[in-house]
């Protein structure tokens, strides 16, 4: 074979593997689209059939405990360990040693949360108690509400655990249908539940009163953990598929325990960061708001994360086995700007034409620059998007007030969110967890602080939902901008400096349209009084804003858009 073919060989199987990269994370984009559509329904129902009432407000609340408490007891953990420690395996074709591995974790998940649960339940009295009154609530109501919901919530601690080390195994393997099809049924069993107890419940009968139906109840809240064990125990079908045999055992090597411990311990640095602040927003939201000012605010939320989880989850979540198996094959190089520490290097997330470096700056600056201008462009349509929000959740339930406020106050928080989902992979990929994790951490701290700190200035007396959930807003963006500034001082100095450069030019061009076209969508949708009117403009001007963005930046970042096609340069 003469060199020149070798070459068209060798450029038309990377070309296609590239093609086919691109078809995987579009698949997955999809199918994660298809969820969050479904999810955003499923809140859409939450509210009009549970509300903001007595009820809705000890549901939300006791809903956060059993996932706060997995994340912070083993979620971390896995997060970072589980497809790292599996990809190299599984790409050396290691039966053994991935069957030994996946059966260690999945048993470690199972002698730990299993305990948990019935601790959980067991205590659910106690830990209602803990939670603050609102103003306008029964205290005793108040508190056996939460209780009753966290004996039925408290078997979703297990399998959170066993979902997602199901998932981790999956997506070591690269099968990435089942872990982004499972959440779409998961929604589709917790929206029958919500519509069941909406068909039990009298009309009013969710609001501080004591006439809610127990069956109504027991509906509701077995119906949600039934949820939770559909989003993981299907993920027992295509895993039973692969050729590993998972079995009950605690037992690791010693160099796989070291790299665990090392992966884990920065995991849960920033995990319980992230959880400490979840668990302070039904506190701050009760000492602050009224009865459901929680529940305005998880709808606040589920809007809030669907530019994050439609476009950037689908990318990271594709490339990261790839980046952990080249690891695991040793494919690193030593940063330039710093002598390698120990078990530290960069990585290069694939094998190009010329420099590894200059490949694995490139990819690492266009990638980081793509998740930031569609980061970006979700900003701007929370923006313009805000009014119709709030006029569109009016009409399913009682007291929205406030919503409106909250999107604008939470909007530039996405961007740090964004790119603290992109650049944790990278730095983790590339030996530097400790650095990833300090920075992560940090931006929740500085969250929590700044959400007490406004929540008490803005509703000094309480019983004000709106400034409160503006508070929250103000506070979460202030935290996730702040992480985000330190994880790209991170990639610069794990890297080098010149990464950052179509990054900043990302942000320099399209900061500004984002802002500009998001508030004149605002404005303008703001300008009918009719509420559907409204809403369809609000949808016009938040697509036209997104748009205006995402060509801002292509225009002084062409490359970004092509970053999955890095692989044809």
């Amino acid at each position: 074979m003469t060199d020149k073919a070798a070459d068209a060989r060798a450029e038309g199987g990377t070309n296609g593997a590239q093609r086919g990269l691109a078809t995987v994370v579009g698949g997955v984009a999809g199918l994660t689209l298809i969820s969050r559509a479904l999810g955003f329904l499923r809140w859409i129902v939450q509210a009009a059939t549970v509300g903001t009432g007595a009820v809705a407000g000890a549901y939300a609340t006791a809903n956060q405990i059993p996932n706060v408490l997995y994340e912070v007891v083993v979620g971390g953990a896995l997060a970072a360990t589980i497809v790292p420690l599996l990809a190299g395996a599984v790409m050396a074709g290691d039966r053994e040693t991935v069957s030994r591995t996946a059966s260690a974790m999945l048993s470690t998940v199972l002698v730990i949360l299993v305990p948990l649960g019935i601790l959980l339940a067991v205590l659910a009295d106690p830990i209602a108690e803990l939670f603050p009154t609102s103003v306008d609530a029964d205290p005793g109501l108040q508190t056996r509400l939460v209780a009753d919901f966290l004996r039925m919530f408290a078997l979703q601690v297990p399998l959170y655990g066993i979902g997602v080390v199901l998932t981790g195994i999956l997506q070591a393997h690269r099968r990435f249908a089942w872990p982004a099809l499972t959440p779409i049924l998961s929604s589709l069993v917790v929206m029958t539940a919500y519509a069941l107890y909406g068909a039990i419940t009298p009309e009013g009968a969710g609001q501080w009163t004591s006439s809610a139906d127990p069956a109504g109840l027991l509906v509701l809240g077995w119906g949600t953990t039934l949820g939770v064990a559909a989003l993981s125990l299907p993920l027992l079908i295509p895993a039973s598929r692969l050729d590993i045999d998972l079995r009950l055992t605690l037992r690791l090597d010693a160099a796989t325990r070291r790299r665990a411990w090392g992966l884990a311990t920065a995991g849960i640095t920033a995990l319980v960061a992230q959880q400490a602040f979840m668990l302070l927003v039904p506190v701050l939201a009760r000492s602050g708001g009224v009865s459901g000012t929680i529940a305005v605010y998880q709808y606040t939320q589920a809007i809030w994360v669907l530019p994050y989880a439609v476009l950037v989850v689908p990318v990271a979540t594709v490339l990261y086995p790839r980046i952990a198996g080249l690891l695991a094959e040793g494919a690193a190089i030593p940063p330039a700007s710093a002598p390698a520490r120990a078990g530290a290097s960069a990585v290069v997330p694939g094998r190009c034409e010329g420099s590894p470096r200059e490949e694995a700056l490139r990819l690492c600056g266009d990638s980081t620059a793509l998740v930031t201008s569609v980061s970006l462009a979700g900003m701007a349509m929370l923006l313009a998007a805000s009014a119709g929000a709030e006029a569109f959740f009016a009409l399913l339930t009682d007291d929205v007030r406030g919503m409106s406020a909250a999107l604008v106050s939470f909007a530039p928080g996405i961007v740090g969110f964004g790119l603290i989902h992109q650049i944790t992979r990278i730095l983790f990929a590339a030996g530097r967890a400790r650095w990833a994790a300090h920075a992560t951490a940090l931006g929740w701290a500085v969250a929590a602080v700044l959400s007490t700190t406004a929540v008490r200035l803005l509703a000094p007396g309480g019983a004000d939902g709106p400034a409160t959930l503006k508070a929250l807003g103000i506070g979460t963006s202030i935290g996730m901008t702040i992480a985000g500034i330190g994880l790209l001082a991170g990639l610069a100095r794990c890297l080098e400096a010149s990464v950052l450069r179509p990054i900043a030019r990302v942000i320099l061009a399209g900061a500004p349209v984002a802002a500009a076209s998001g508030w004149a969508g605002r404005a303008l949708s703001q300008m009918t009084g009719a509420p559907w009117s409204q809403i369809l403009l609000s949808g016009i001007w938040a697509l036209l804003a997104a748009l205006a963005t995402i060509i801002a930046a292509h225009i002084v970042c062409p490359p970004a858009l092509g970053a999955l096609r890095w692989g044809r340069r």
